[in-house]
């Protein structure tokens, strides 16, 4: 990999974390599942959708209310899934690119910047018997 590719690499990385990072609150706070009134949970005041819960037009109503809804919360818990999914798939990346950085290092300055590495053959002829 040549440097401007290793720069953007590392610049997208930089930004999948950011937002990840940034994302990850808020579907948690989204999914977590609100007390029942009936059980005395008074530490979450956010209100109850009174619509449809199966209604995508009523559960964005409900997210701009900011009343909790039950497909809003299972959209969100599962987001947060594959946000769970995507950090680490960016851990391992993480992981593998060091172990190719350390590879490139120990490489010739010679070597072509390819993934190709050419080898020497030599064909040798049997010996008469």
């Amino acid at each position: 990999m040549t440097g401007d590719h290793a720069e953007l690499t590392a610049e997208l990385r930089a930004l999948a974390e950011t937002v990840l990072e940034r994302l990850e609150p808020i579907l948690q706070k989204v999914a977590a599942p609100m007390p029942d009134a009936e059980a005395g949970g008074a530490g979450d005041d956010r209100p109850t959708c009174s619509t449809c819960t199966w209604c995508p037009l009523c559960a964005l109503a409900a997210l701009i209310r900011g009343e909790q809804h039950d497909l809003v919360t299972l959209v969100a818990g599962q987001a947060s899934t594959l946000l769970a999914a995507l950090r680490e798939a960016l851990d391992a990346h993480d992981t593998a690119g060091g172990e190719a950085r350390a590879t490139a290092a120990t490489t010739p300055a010679s070597a072509p910047p390819s993934a190709f590495v050419p080898i020497d053959v030599r064909i040798t002829e049997p010996e008469p018997r």
